[in-house]
């Protein structure tokens, strides 16, 4: 219990004396492990005071200091391209610009969030109380459905073009005027969802899913409290990988997973939900119903670029494919396609595996180098069509100079076929 000892005691225990009389706090809160850091410290220190004393020689602390450093640095920076993409940053501060215009409208008055969750907004990823932070100068309530009075103003995701809209120029969050605002709504969501039915659906499972040039809707009628419980994978798979955000590629498709609860508009018996897709060209989704167990209810795939597949068929099958297996493939624009005559479900059931290996290697993403090739492995279900007893797939190929493609199908035993060639061959 000399004087260095007992800080080195100190140093160790402090978080302790922390987590053990605040264990309710901490137990949910994982993050204030920070309070332990003193055990990890204590025990490089320990490790380096052994190596000078094994060696003699102080340099050895030295040498040591200097590469922590390095592997501190390296860490960090590696550590900067995981977490939060750009474009999550943009639509953090478009909700911030939202937000502040309404609040400057808001001064007093009360403001109702509609279908909003309780106290935050998922387009600030989760940040608890939100809006209490931003309209801490309004009086706030958060309801399922629109209110039944007529004063204040009204906050929603969903934007409207009526009379009440007060904030159209707004990206995420758009501001109403309360007054009459039920009427109004009730009468547009039924004429939108009496277009939507009047369409053909993508699937018809518990509720029907519809598309509409870059939206997904859910639909169900009738519809209670209780069918909003559910939870829904929303899976988007571009037509180009490199449009995906840098830490998306490595999946090949952008998440857009979803609790119905979180955006259901009910009205008149009726749920309706609509998902916006990315702004960039879409090859086709994937989507379907989750359990809480995470099994799946039901699944759907539609193909977004169906009908241009379907009218460039006479043109790309007019050539010379680049080789021939299961599939004829052909390359045309940037783009390879698959193409199958006659093609029946079984022959597409299977996935597609896709290597792509550069001429040079330092054209391939960080993740995919130390494999030496890029992996664009893809389901048919989103990415071709069949019809008139024929199917047609495509992908877009990476921009660098390509050595050699290999493809094929594989299942649970294995590859069923595959077949390489070199790009450079076909010209």
């Amino acid at each position: 219990f000399v004087r260095p000892r007992i800080l080195f005691a100190t140093l160790a225990s402090f978080g302790f004396f922390w987590a053990l009389p605040m264990r309710n706090q901490v137990a949910p809160h994982d993050f204030e492990s920070i309070y332990y850091i003193g055990i990890p410290l204590v025990l490089f220190t320990l490790v380096l005071l052994l190596a000078r004393r094994l060696t003699k020689r102080d340099g050895v602390i030295a040498a040591a200091s200097v590469i922590a450093l390095l592997l501190f640095a390296a860490s960090s920076f590696q550590m900067s391209h995981i977490g939060h993409s750009e474009e999550s940053n943009q639509r953090a501060r478009a909700n911030e610009k939202d937000l502040l215009t309404i609040r400057a409208m808001t001064v007093g008055e009360l403001v109702t969030f509609v279908d909003l969750g309780d106290h935050y907004t998922p387009y600030f990823d989760g940040a608890a109380y939100t809006m209490s932070y931003y309209l801490n100068q309004s009086i706030l309530r958060y309801r399922r459905r629109l209110p039944p009075s007529d004063h204040g103003f009204v906050v929603m995701r969903e934007r409207v073009d009526i009379d009440a809209l007060l904030t159209p120029q707004n990206q995420y969050l758009f501001l109403y005027d309360a007054h009459g605002l039920p009427a109004d709504l009730l009468a547009s969501y039924q004429s939108s969802y009496q277009s939507i039915v009047s369409t053909e659906p993508v699937a018809r499972e518990d509720l029907d899913v519809y598309f509409d040039d870059r939206t997904v809707y859910y639909l169900k009628e009738p519809c209670d409290g209780a069918d909003t419980s559910a939870r829904f994978f929303l899976h988007v798979f571009p037509a180009d990988l490199e449009d995906l955000p840098a830490d998306r590629r490595q999946n090949g498709f952008d998440n857009l997973d979803f609790y119905f609860v979180d955006r259901a508009l009910l009205f008149g018996g009726r749920c309706m939900v609509s998902v916006d897709l990315p702004q960039y060209d879409i090859a086709g989704f994937h989507t379907g119903r989750v359990r809480a167990d995470g099994v799946q209810v039901w699944s759907a795939a539609h193909v977004v670029q169906a009908p241009k597949l379907i009218s460039a068929y006479p043109s790309i099958v007019s050539d010379e494919p680049a080789t021939r297996a299961e599939f004829d493939l052909y390359l045309d624009g940037g783009k390879l396609y698959y193409v199958k005559e006659p093609c029946a479900s079984e022959d597409v059931r299977a996935g597609f595996f896709l290597h792509i290996v550069p001429k040079d290697s330092n054209d391939l993403p960080d993740a995919r180098r130390e494999h030496g090739f890029d992996n664009l492995d893809f389901d048919f279900d989103v990415r071709g069509v069949l019809f008139g007893g024929k199917c047609m797939a495509s992908v877009d190929l990476p921009q660098y100079p390509i050595a050699r493609i290999v493809t094929g199908q594989f299942d649970g035993d294995g590859r069923m076929w595959e077949v390489a060639f070199a790009p450079d061959a076909q010209e």
